[in-house]
């Protein structure tokens, strides 16, 4: 009986497959996937013509382009290195003159010979007091933190607009631009839902 096991099963199964309602099942789901494709996929096919991709690699480069900035010449670089050095001559020349900073500067040196050459207490002591009193006037002339910014400042705008490099905020709308032109040329905005089958 044992041999008859297996033939009764497979002929059990195969009456099942292709019973009526096995197959009116079958052709409903062919019938309900042809009718309504959207159930399978919700995208179309994207196509570009050559003509709209040449448009548009060339929004990108240029795009691109405004992003790199420009490369300065040797000349306009060493124009932009005497700009900033002309604002921070400009001022220190505010807290002090150059000419009024030179001659205490030689002041101080004549002063440290005579503290080399003074042989009483008296005339050294009075030599380190006016050594200090220029050194604290050299020290109140140099650059405040205030003005160190301003000039950084300036010396940054000069940057920008030598290298032609977008501002921060700038930069930020072009790289949206630049990620909405890659999304049309790989076709990712001209997916859509396809629309409702009529009844359904």
């Amino acid at each position: 009986m044992k041999r008859f096991a297996r033939p009764v099963a497979v002929l059990a199964c195969s009456a099942a497959m292709f019973s009526p309602m096995a197959l009116t099942s079958s052709a409903s789901a062919t019938s309900s996937a042809v009718a309504n494709p959207s159930a399978h996929s919700r995208t179309t096919a994207c196509k570009i013509s050559a003509v709209d991709r040449a448009a548009l690699l060339d929004q990108l480069a240029q795009v691109r382009a405004q992003l790199r900035g420009t490369r300065p010449s040797p000349a306009d670089i060493t124009a932009l290195h005497a700009a900033i050095a002309e604002l921070r001559t400009a001022a220190l020349d505010a807290n002090m003159s150059a000419a009024v900073r030179t001659a205490k500067l030689a002041q101080l040196v004549q002063l440290t010979a005579a503290l080399k050459a003074a042989t009483s207490v008296t005339d050294r002591v009075a030599i380190r007091a006016q050594r200090a009193a220029i050194r604290a006037e050299l020290q109140a002339a140099r650059l405040t933190p205030a003005q160190r910014a301003a000039i950084q400042a300036e010396a940054s705008a000069l940057r920008a607009a030598l290298w032609g490099r977008p501002t921060a905020a700038q930069a930020k709308l072009l790289r949206a631009e630049a990620a909405t032109l890659e999304a049309q040329l790989h076709c990712r905005a001209a997916l859509t839902s396809a629309p409702p089958v009529a009844g359904s």
